[in-house]
């Protein structure tokens, strides 16, 4: 499994973080076999969040029953909006306990905030996002459907401050461009965001990183409300077309897309089968060519 770095934390992170969300609707052995499958392979990174429910209890089953709780690198989530803003010290102190309870653990790599409050300074945010690392629950934070000015505000508030900054950026990045967000408050970084991210290498990590489906056919009616439309089909086309020049799927240069964006790049999949979690650790260590890039976005290779 391919890995890279990011600030403050001193483990490599897989660059293909496996998702939990959707444990709950698969049947146990399928699961616990995708699981396994993508731990032998390598993989250490799994994502989790408050607001999965039950789906992260059924992770600490697999976790204890494989031994492998204390070896995990959990990118954990919380401070989603349950029909309020929910980014306040409160709110997190409280999913950050509660995920634990949860995953049975108690502390977590990455916790990340599902959400941003454009109201709330991000200085607050940065000192209660260190007040929670300093009492040893977290080590490192980030964003997730952040706007990437919002976390450069933080960062520059916590290097004057003199305390630990974010981490990461985690927006929607995918081939397939959106119709209208997949939910309310989504952010997809925009053509500005991606270029930020490039030029600075800070840490981007993408959620729903080959469009929950869409390039394996799916007629799944929200993802085709959030994706569908002529460009996007014309996208899905041209990735049918370069994966035959490489032997893999759509699903998989969509996924090679994703990761060979200029930039310190992670993608969260959801690996719901061993065979998912075989063909994408073969995306991995590929890279597509700039010219691939730009002919699987516009269709022009110039």
């Amino acid at each position: 499994m391919n890995t890279g770095t990011i600030p403050y934390l001193d483990k490599p992170v897989s660059r293909i973080v496996c998702g939990t969300d959707f444990l709950m609707g698969a049947a146990p052995n399928q699961t616990f076999a995708a699981l396994d499958a993508y731990w032998e392979a390598g993989g250490r990174t799994f994502d989790s969040a408050h607001c999965y429910g039950a789906n992260t209890s059924i992770f600490a089953a697999w976790t204890g029953s494989r031994g492998v709780r204390d070896q995990v690198i959990y990118f954990d989530k919380g401070c989603h909006p349950y029909g309020r803003q929910r980014v306040t010290r409160e709110d997190m102190l409280s999913d950050i306990l509660e995920n634990h309870r949860k995953l049975e653990v108690n502390y977590t790599d990455f916790f990340v905030l599902h959400r941003d409050n454009p109201e709330v300074p991000v200085g607050e945010i940065v000192d209660w996002l260190n007040e929670f690392k300093d009492q040893g629950l977290i080590g490192v934070f980030g964003g997730s459907n952040w706007e990437h000015a919002r976390i450069a505000a933080a960062n520059a508030y916590a290097e004057k401050a003199g305390k630990q900054g974010f981490s990461l950026n985690n927006p929607n990045l995918t081939l397939a461009e959106n119709v209208v967000p997949l939910w309310g408050g989504c952010l997809t970084i925009g053509e500005e965001g991606r270029k930020w991210h490039a030029e600075t290498g800070f840490p981007l990590f993408a959620w729903s990183s080959t469009a929950r489906g869409y390039f394996a056919g799916t007629t799944d009616e929200e993802v085709l409300r959030a994706y569908d439309s002529e460009t996007n089909r014309a996208r899905r086309d041209r990735a049918t077309e370069v994966g035959k020049k490489y032997e893999m799927s759509p699903v998989q240069i969509a996924l090679a897309w994703t990761l060979s964006q200029p930039g310190n790049i992670f993608a969260l999949c959801g690996l719901r089968t061993v065979d998912n979690v075989k063909e994408n650790i073969k995306v991995a260590d590929m890279r597509l060519t700039p010219e691939e890039l730009r002919y699987l976005e516009f269709g022009d290779a110039s």
